[in-house]
């Protein structure tokens, strides 16, 4: 039973990503853009709410601090989007840190909730499987992923604590 659903699901991600074309390096590609663009745009939804609202971002977040965790993210999200543009050939070279990578990527970005990430996370792990690892250390990749993980679980752990204190009222 376990099997054939694991082989069917399999068998699911591989079309999916032969209809759209996905390899290790467009994956990659698509995953930084999407970090990179995401946050810009959650920007703009700010500053809107900001003119419409007529208040300042200081005070936004001091209203609201779901709102400012969500802004931290966000930077979270762009400083680890443009890391991956600028170094994605490097990146791609080293298989096994791309897999430690997108493991960590996918907990991270499922428990902030943004989807498309974690997808392309799995997608990109069912693309490492048949490559080769090439050996090449890349020393820095390792502190981005501790950085970025500490972030991602520091806001998670703020919005549970943000839910706590609403359910005590």
């Amino acid at each position: 039973m376990w099997t054939t659903t694991k082989n069917k699901v399999a068998d699911f991600c591989d079309q999916i990503m032969e209809r759209l074309h996905l390899n290790t390096r467009s994956i990659l590609k698509w995953y930084s853009i999407i970090l990179f663009f995401a946050p810009l745009l959650y920007w703009a939804l700010l500053e809107f709410r900001i003119v419409m609202e007529k208040a300042s971002l200081a005070d936004m977040m001091h209203n609201q601090p779901a709102v400012a965790i969500s802004v931290i993210v966000a930077i979270t999200d762009f400083l680890l989007g443009y890391y991956c543009w600028i170094n994605r050939n490097k990146l791609v070279s080293n298989i096994k840190e791309l897999k430690t990578f997108y493991v960590w990527q996918f907990f991270c970005q499922i428990f902030v909730g943004n989807i498309i990430c974690s997808l392309l996370c799995l997608f990109g792990l069912r693309a490492l499987q048949g490559q080769k690892n090439n050996n090449v250390t890349v020393s820095y990749f390792k502190a981005t992923i501790l950085v970025s993980t500490i972030l991602y679980i520091f806001c998670i752990l703020l919005l549970g604590l943000i839910g706590l204190k609403g359910l005590r009222g």
